[in-house]
């Protein structure tokens, strides 16, 4: 600015050089002219006065001489008035005029230079899908105490990332395991880089001195590589027989995983339910046949919360039953009816974000949704074909919007529901061509929300694309149950024949 306004100075003094170099000139010849005009008037008037009878044929004479001065001198143009104009023009671009004013406004800023934790924002993008292994990363906006953001860096050190798993794992450090680092970007923003080993939910903790900063934390779902299913033909491993012993089956009906990878199955017909470690090695037992706190009769559906308890649908009991991660009897509700918080033998059974617990009704042809401890919220449906009725829905899944999705079994079909229980869509239909169904059964929505159904009748597993288009077919002597175990992406299958599949 200094240099510019000096340069203009300069320009300026040069303009006044010349111009007052022209007005010197000037004045030059208009002096030049009236003293032209005075000599001439004097040299005539004097002449006049002097002279004699014998200087009149001089004057004569010199008349044509003096009427030529005289003439020159009247029609000579004198320029009055200055050359130049008194005034000088300063102009500017608007456009460059609104840019200098906008550098003005931002060209400085006094701060106490000391950064609030409260006002410090964290940038991610929420669509973006983590993988583990995998880096992905998120911003920080540094703001001073005044709200002001910060336009220097030099705080990298003093930023912390702390990571902690949903459901832990016993022998996991995720100090060890997992990665992340910060870049300083030098102009009050910060790059964070991190890379998560596992699986599974996480809560990323970003402190400025070992203090929380705004919005943190924020929560990540990390998972595996999505499997292409049109390459799945077989599976690589099948485990189980009918019996009664430790590891066999009298028709299973659901299977889950937990956040250790290890399998539970509901074994229905010996009334129980069993846990197996990923490579289906038996781990242990609970359950009898009864109706008292931890019996069942003919358990169904399971599923695990946040907190790794095991919730089982004890479908001939009428009832929920829930159980710690080892299987100890927690707590239970319901009963037999068709009231609010009443079961007609209760089997699909799924968890949502918030920790309800959803549950489908086979003979009251309806869902109904729970809070965690088992206190009645909501309910919908009710017998028939149209669009929201059900007939005997089997199996339900809640994707990642919330959207709860049933199996309408004896309508032969799918149905996609709101958080609320509005009808939003259907596919399927009776038949044995590509996305038809003969009874389908269990139901599960994968990280991507493809959606997999265990199509028994039809002897396979039907993949389809969160909008019900048709993806693939996985061949499977009558499936019922199905799961897919985040870790691995393996698919797991539990069927009428009394084994269990992994894919």
């Amino acid at each position: 600015m200094n240099e510019k306004e000096q340069e203009l100075l300069n320009r300026l003094n040069e303009m006044e050089r010349f111009k007052k170099k022209e007005l010197e000139l000037q004045k030059e010849e208009l002096e030049f002219g009236i003293e032209s005009i005075i000599g001439s008037c004097q040299m005539i008037e004097k002449a006049l006065c002097l002279s004699t009878q014998n200087d009149d044929m001089r004057l004569l004479s010199m008349k044509k001489l003096y009427e030529s001065r005289l003439n020159y001198l009247l029609n000579n143009i004198w320029r009055i008035e200055p050359c130049h104009l008194s005034s000088i023009q300063f102009s500017i671009d608007s456009r460059i005029e609104q840019t200098i004013y906008s550098c003005i406004l931002d060209i400085g800023i006094i701060n106490s230079n000391e950064i609030s934790t409260k006002k410090c924002l964290i940038l991610i993008n929420k669509k973006q899908k983590i993988f583990k292994a995998e880096e992905f990363k998120f911003g920080i906006i540094s703001y001073s105490r005044e709200g002001n953001p910060m336009r220097n860096g030099g705080y990298k050190n003093n930023f912390t990332i702390k990571i902690e798993r949903e459901l832990k794992l016993d022998d996991e450090n995720e100090e060890e395991n997992n990665e992340w680092k910060i870049k300083d970007l030098n102009n009050g923003k910060y790059d964070v880089k991190m890379k998560i080993k596992e699986e599974g939910k996480y809560l990323i903790f970003v402190q400025f001195n070992e203090i929380d900063i705004h919005s943190s934390p924020f929560e990540i779902q990390v998972c595996s590589k999505q499997r292409n299913y049109q390459e799945i033909l077989h599976p690589k491993l099948i485990f189980g027989s009918i019996g009664i012993k430790n590891g066999q089956f009298k028709n299973p009906r659901s299977v889950i995983t937990n956040s250790k990878g290890n399998i539970i199955v509901s074994d229905s017909e010996n009334h129980r339910i069993q846990i197996f470690d990923s490579q289906g090695q038996f781990i242990s037992t609970f359950g009898e046949k009864g109706d008292g706190n931890g019996q069942f009769y003919g358990p169904y559906g399971i599923a695990t919360n946040s907190k790794g308890n095991i919730i089982v649908s004890d479908e001939n009991n009428n009832r929920i039953q829930i159980f710690d991660s080892e299987g100890n009897f927690i707590s239970k509700f319901g009963i037999e009816g068709d009231g609010n918080g009443q079961f007609n033998h209760p089997n699909g059974i799924t968890i949502d974000s918030n920790g309800n617990i959803l549950v489908t009704e086979w003979e009251n042809h309806r869902i109904q949704i729970f809070d965690s401890a088992g206190k009645f919220i909501s309910k919908f449906g009710e017998k028939g074909s149209r669009n929201g009725q059900l007939n005997h829905p089997n199996g339900i899944a809640v994707n990642s919007k919330g959207d709860i999705i049933v199996v309408d079994q004896h309508n032969h079909r799918i149905q996609i529901f709101d958080s609320n229980g509005q009808f939003i869509s259907k596919f399927g239909g009776q038949g044995n061509a590509k996305g038809r169904f003969h009874y389908p059964w269990g139901i599960h929505v994968d990280l991507e929300g493809n959606i997999l159904i265990a199509d028994r009748n039809n002897n396979g597993v039907q993949v389809f694309s969160p909008n019900g288009e048709y993806i693939a077919h996985i061949r499977e002597a009558t499936p019922v149950g199905i799961t897919i175990d985040p870790k691995t992406q393996n698919i797991i299958v539990c069927g009428s024949e009394n084994k269990i599949s992994i894919f």
